[in-house]
């Protein structure tokens, strides 16, 4: 296995371990589940993706942003808004729309778990594969378990629980696919994005 992979194992572990603690142990994460901007636990997880998806890569000369892939084609706007937005008609405990706050911190939000789990992780996968979908499904089933390190998730029953580390992986599956095939970071952060937006709170 290539240095670079247990290097990124090894971030995602740390992650886990610091999140389970932060948010279930020690109780941060309810405040942080509720998106309350005066939760600093939800600045400082999402803080630590950063650190670990773009910040450290740099210093190590492993990646730099023209390698995100910024152009994006008409298509793939039409698929990114088209599937944002329903998967967050279906979102029952997103961030509100209509709050300034609230878009501001999905956009951060958002940006945060792209970078850490497509942008870093699904890219340093991609290098032990020639196909596309190991590397999808490793990081996606990865992204899947993080969801255990939240509130609301933890709180439910163990069947609940394997749900939704399914339900989230499927997700990270279909974010991680879109970044494949457009070759571009915007479409899965601005899926993503969109996708955690709860439409309902409009209505």
């Amino acid at each position: 296995m290539k240095r670079e992979t247990l290097f990124a194992i090894s971030t995602f572990a740390v992650l886990f371990i610091v999140s389970f603690i932060c948010s279930i142990v020690l109780g941060m994460g309810k405040a942080e589940s509720l998106h309350e901007p005066s939760s600093l636990w939800m600045y400082a997880r999402r803080g630590l993706m950063i650190i670990f998806g773009l910040i450290i890569p740099w210093l190590r000369g492993k990646d730099n942003l023209t390698a995100f892939g910024w152009k994006v084609g008409s298509k793939w706007i039409f698929i990114t808004i088209g599937a944002g937005v329903l998967i967050g008609l279906g979102n029952k405990g997103g961030f509100d729309p209509a709050s300034p706050v609230a878009v501001i911190l999905a956009l951060f939000h958002t940006f945060a778990i792209e970078l850490f789990f497509r942008r870093y992780l699904l890219k340093t996968f991609s290098a032990l594969f020639t196909d596309m979908w190991p590397s999808i499904l490793i990081s996606s089933f990865m992204y899947g378990l993080f969801y255990l390190t939240v509130w609301t998730t933890w709180g439910l029953p163990v069947p609940g629980r394997i749900i939704f580390v399914f339900l989230f992986t499927g997700m990270g599956i279909l974010f991680s696919y879109s970044y494949n095939k457009s070759s571009c970071f915007l479409v899965p952060w601005l899926m993503h994005f969109f996708g955690v937006l709860s439409y309902r709170m409009l209505f």
